[in-house]
């Protein structure tokens, strides 16, 4: 964070502040401006003191000079002129000293302030009682000083001021003529510069926090408040100034742009103070980890941006990313979380891909998406062939958000059969892009960019609520009731009210919880946080049945089929679709069976589409199937009818053989 003065802890510390803080800073000011105090940028304090003193002067000795003509000279007149000349001198030669030698300045000051205060306490002596009127003289000369050259110079003159004007008034007998008078005066001059005192003290302190905000506002400005990295501001002077500095010397800076992989599900499942610590953390890695001279920038949310300086290309760059990457393919200490952490990365190089700022960031980010699109820790050079990829996915994004307002999305049910009934155990609810150009489009071909572009919550909510209505209508029509699979997603698991919008939509809707079924890849698992599996296990208490799907792919881990309330797992058809012929397909199959039985565990063999898949899943004990041998996708219409004949033609026709 921005750099913070300490207050000052005493008066004189104040002092010494004020001193610093009280510089001329304005434009050429006349004559007139110098006698109020006011300095120019070419005139210091002590200076303008000095014009003001000898304008003042000379307007004195103009006066002395006409009553002595006028009058002529008497020893008084004489006495004046001689005092008046030898202050006017002073001046001049203080006038020169404060411009020949500015940096001498304390004890040239305390002289002027005493020349100033005994001159004045001579001149309100000779006038006798109209010498009070010099009175706010006396305040001018202590209090001015105070002002320009701060408190320390106000004690002494209040100090001489006090003095001087009492053996003026003393020596004059206006004292004994006029007690009450001169004391009420001479408590002014007491109290007077004492509430200046406060009022500068009060000044610098101002002046200190006015200061203090504004360096901190001009750091903020320039920095990220959560990782205290440069912020985009800061990364484009300084990426233009290393753009033109390789113009001259011909060296080949690079952006190197960086996403984390999966953070919103970080955040939603451990909380946001969690993923702000992660943020932190990266951050403080990245810092740690590139040379001296390149810049770690934040740009907001999870991506992040190092400018790499004085490279003399890609095989430089790619050793500098490689140290990059010992920040991330590792797990971080969240609190009482862990958390494995991924990214990806995209490097633009100048001046190929591109000469200025905003292209390079542009073209980083757009290698950052061909390495995410590739799989976790990837990182990618740009390739001019990238942005009409990148092209093609804004294109899409845009499409799919105007598919959700225009409801261009349809929901169609695949029927899951239970063998050798040949009955309808249970149905899956699809969602479908109705594309004009494409027809019906299974929303399932996007869901990887689905979940990058943050729609998949909201695409989920959908399929749910249109669900569990088709299913209440279904139920008050009298027909069978089989149990409704709908997918949710991370976000929706993630979302601390999911558990009550579901109860209030199943008790709109008169529908128990029994008849439904919520569907989750066994990748959204494998995060185990403690929200997450407390969400899970608050829905299986209420009835709804929990089912693994995509089971057997990648991530998969069997302590899960324990640590979690799982009722059903749904084979990948990754797997199921190599049957019978493919040894390794069988034995994977055969072993989760055998697992799942024992574990009393229901499994749904999904992605059967032959004959010869059917019957060596159910000669080995699978007896729920799911795919185009079994039943296509089926709208609303057709599933009822299906529902009302009660019986999978297709499966009882190959029971039955």
């Amino acid at each position: 964070m921005a750099k913070h003065h300490q207050p000052p802890a005493s008066e004189t510390e104040a002092v010494n502040a004020l001193d610093d803080a009280l510089v001329s800073r304005t434009d050429h000011r006349s004559v007139v401006d110098h006698i109020f105090f006011q300095a120019s940028q070419q005139v210091s304090h002590e200076q303008s003191q000095a014009i003001a003193r000898i304008t003042i002067l000379g307007l004195v000795m103009l006066f002395l000079v006409t009553n002595t003509a006028l009058n002529g000279l008497t020893p008084t007149a004489a006495e004046n002129l001689a005092v008046g000349f030898s202050w006017l001198f002073y001046s001049l030669i203080h006038l020169w000293w404060t411009r020949r030698y500015p940096e001498r300045f304390i004890g040239r000051r305390y002289l002027a302030i005493v020349g100033d205060l005994v001159c004045t306490s001579y001149v309100t002596y000779s006038f006798g009682l109209a010498g009070l009127g010099f009175y706010p003289l006396f305040l001018w000369i202590m209090i001015g000083n105070g002002l320009r050259f701060g408190p320390r110079y106000l004690f002494s003159a209040t100090l001489i001021g006090i003095s001087g004007f009492l053996v003026a008034n003393v020596l004059d007998d206006v004292l004994f003529q006029h007690p009450g008078v001169v004391t009420g005066l001479l408590i002014g001059l007491i109290i007077m510069p004492k509430f200046f005192l406060v009022m500068i003290r009060r000044l610098a302190e101002a002046n200190h926090a006015l200061r203090e905000q504004k360096e901190e506002a001009e750091y903020l400005a320039r920095h990220d408040r959560l990782t205290d990295l440069p912020n985009r501001v800061m990364l484009e002077d300084r990426l233009g100034l290393a753009l033109r500095k390789a113009s001259r010397h011909g060296s080949r800076p690079a952006v190197v742009f960086i996403d984390l992989d999966g953070f919103k599900a970080i955040n939603d499942n451990f909380g946001h103070e969690y993923g702000d610590l992660l943020l932190q953390k990266i951050a403080a890695c990245l810092k740690a980890s590139v040379r001296r001279g390149d810049t770690v920038a934040r740009l907001g949310g999870d991506e992040f941006i190092i400018l790499i300086e004085e490279t003399n290309g890609p095989s430089e760059v790619a050793a500098v990313v490689e140290q990059l990457f010992s920040c991330v393919g590792r797990y971080y200490q969240l609190g009482e979380y862990r958390a494995f952490v991924t990214w990806s990365c995209g490097v633009a190089i100048f001046p190929n891909d591109g000469s200025d700022s905003q292209t390079l960031i542009k073209n980083a980010d757009t290698a950052m998406y061909r390495a995410k699109a590739s799989g976790t820790n990837q990182f990618r050079l740009y390739d001019p062939a990238m942005s009409s990829e990148v092209a093609t996915q804004l294109a899409l994004r845009d499409q799919l958000r105007q598919a959700i307002e225009t409801q261009q999305f349809k929901i169609l049910y695949q029927p899951i059969g239970r063998y050798p009934a040949a009955v309808i155990d249970s149905i899956e609810a699809q969602i479908y892009w109705h594309r004009d150009q494409r027809g019906m489009v299974p929303l399932s071909e996007f869901s990887e960019f689905i979940e990058l572009s943050g729609m998949s919550a909201t695409l989920g909510k959908l399929t749910l609520e249109r669900a569990v209505t088709d299913a209440a209508a279904w139920r008050r029509a009298g027909l069978s009731q089989p149990i409704v699979h709908v997918e949710i997603t991370a976000q929706q698991l993630a979302n601390t009210n999911f558990l009550t919008h579901l109860q209030r939509l199943l008790a709109e809707h008169d529908l128990p919880t029994s008849a439904l079924a919520l569907q989750m890849n066994e990748t959204l698992l494998i995060e185990d946080s403690d929200p997450v599996t407390a969400m899970i296990r608050a829905l299986h208490e209420t009835g709804i049945r929990i089912v693994v799907n995509n089971f057997g792919t990648g991530y998969t881990a069997l302590r899960f089929l324990t640590r979690y309330p799982i009722d059903r797992i749904v084979i990948a058809p990754s797997l199921v679709t190599h049957l019978p012929d493919d040894p390794i397909s069988c034995t994977l199959v055969e072993a989760l069976l055998a697992i799942a039985e024992r574990t009393r565990i229901e499994v749904v063999a999904d992605g059967v589409d032959t004959d010869a898949q059917l019957r060596w899943l159910a000669s080995r004990g699978c007896n729920l199937m799911q795919g185009a041998r079994i039943s296509k996708p089926l709208n609303t219409l057709d599933l009822e009818a299906l529902m009302r004949e009660g019986s999978l033609v297709q499966l009882a026709q190959v029971a039955g053989q």
